[in-house]
């Protein structure tokens, strides 16, 4: 074994011994203690022991006094979004009330104008047939006189033609023929109060259902499943909408759903009205892994 063999600088890669010296070399894991998990007995607003807790259609536990002022505050904001939408809206109405009237108004005093056109280019022609009269009386040069006159009345009927914005068209230094600004599309917001916990969903009062944990009237800490007795932590649990009894999802498959009954109060229900609370989640991540990973991408020469 020659010397410096373990830490062998002349060679162009890292040796294992020298990867297992750097701290920030490649994949590095870590396992998530339970001081970081949040129970899944804690609620979602104030992170702390639920207080006659209740449970939405999609498993998420809060207390009653909790999702009760966050629904209330909810209905507040959206009171005052339906509020602006009116207001906007009225004031759209508003503007496009005065653009057909402006609209209007120009259809009018395009009419009374082209009228005017018309008498003009009849009283023109008029004239230019009498000068050609009179230059075929006259014969000098009366062919290009002709064509000269003829090229004045096209352009004279083309000017008259011309709308003010076929002239400040090509001209893009003109504010006027600046592009409009497009206004926004008004959504009507709707009226609905959506769960804290993932806001993907709407609940309302009559669809929160009261929870029932089984944690020896608050003498515990820990919550245990009314079957089986066994501590509830990361295991998926569940809960009947008719009782909401607490219980493991196993001993609710394998004790209540063959007689589609409660255990603790022989309440009938059945597979759809079971809720699945959701588990244990870490404090920075909506999944309950314990274990973390993050990879340091070191570039070797």
């Amino acid at each position: 074994m020659s010397r410096h063999s373990k830490n062998n600088t002349a060679n162009p890669v890292f040796t294992y011994a020298e990867r297992k010296m750097i701290k920030d070399f490649g994949t590095q894991n870590s396992r998530v203690g339970s001081d970081s998990q949040r129970p899944f007995d804690f609620c979602y607003l104030c992170i702390s022991r639920v207080i006659e807790p209740l449970t939405c259609e999609k498993g998420h536990l809060f207390c009653r006094e909790c999702i009760i002022q966050n629904m209330v505050k909810q209905k507040q904001e959206n009171e005052k979004l339906i509020a602006a939408y009116n207001q906007k809206k009225q004031q759209q109405e508003h503007k496009q009330q005065q653009q057909d009237e402006a609209q209007q108004k120009e259809k009018e005093q395009n009419f009374e104008k082209l009228d005017y056109q018309n008498d003009v280019i009849e009283r023109r022609q008029f004239k230019s047939k009498v000068e050609e009269k009179l230059q075929g009386y006259i014969n000098l040069e009366a062919e290009q006189k002709k064509k000269v006159l003829e090229k004045m009345q096209l352009k004279g009927k083309e000017m008259l033609t011309m709308s003010k914005k076929d002239l400040t068209c090509k001209n893009f230094w003109v504010p006027e023929s600046q592009p409009e600004q497009q206004e926004e599309k008004l959504e009507q917001p709707k009226n609905i109060c959506r769960c804290p916990a993932n806001r993907d969903h709407e609940i309302k009062l009559k669809k929160l259902y009261p929870t029932k944990l089984n944690d020896n009237n608050g003498e515990t800490k820990e919550v245990f499943c009314y079957a089986c007795n066994k501590t509830l932590k990361y295991q998926k649990i569940a809960m009947s909408k008719n009782c909401g009894h607490v219980m493991c999802m196993s001993c609710i498959s394998r004790i209540c759903l063959p007689d589609k009954k409660c255990m603790v109060c022989n309440i009938d229900f059945d597979k759809k009205d079971i809720i699945q609370i959701q588990e244990a989640h870490s404090g920075f991540a909506s999944h309950n892994q314990v274990e973390v990973k993050i990879f340091n991408p070191v570039m070797l020469i």
